[in-house]
């Protein structure tokens, strides 16, 4: 019977420790930290096509940082042959996790939507027509985690 027993204990152990990792690794996802864009994509609705661009190394070198309440974002651009800063701003937001939203203060009619947030994060701006077919298109950024 002990035999049985204590293999039985060591499973039910094993077994619970595996599932509290997995539930830590779901905790984790957050839209708070530093952020850079890797590439971006336009989804244009006239022609049913994806654009696709991705940051050089300067602009990769722009970072978004997320407070609990304030986005930091600074940009980067190429001016011959040299990477400069282009610009800084600080920005209040509102993240609504439960259905992905967030805006920035004032500018609640224009929300953007967070489709994917692991290490990753995957922002789409529905509020723009590229195009100008008269539908909003889709531009979607993606972000990767610094830290």
């Amino acid at each position: 019977m002990k035999k049985l027993f204590l293999p039985f204990i060591l499973f039910l152990i094993v077994s619970c420790n595996s599932d509290d990792e997995v539930q830590d690794t779901g905790n984790k996802a957050s839209i708070t930290g530093k952020w850079y864009i890797e590439k971006s994509e336009i989804y244009r609705s006239s022609n049913q096509q994806i654009q696709t661009s991705f940051s050089t190394d300067c602009e990769k070198t722009g970072t978004h940082e997320f407070t609990s309440s304030h986005v930091i974002s600074i940009s980067f651009a190429q001016n011959n042959n040299t990477c400069v800063k282009t610009d800084a701003l600080t920005k209040k937001y509102t993240f609504d996790k439960g259905n992905g939203k967030f805006w920035f203060e004032g500018e609640e009619n224009y929300p953007y939507f967070v489709t994917q947030l692991t290490t990753d994060m995957i922002v789409e701006d529905r509020t723009q027509d590229f195009d100008g077919d008269g539908t909003k298109d889709v531009l979607r950024r993606f972000y990767k985690r610094i830290n």
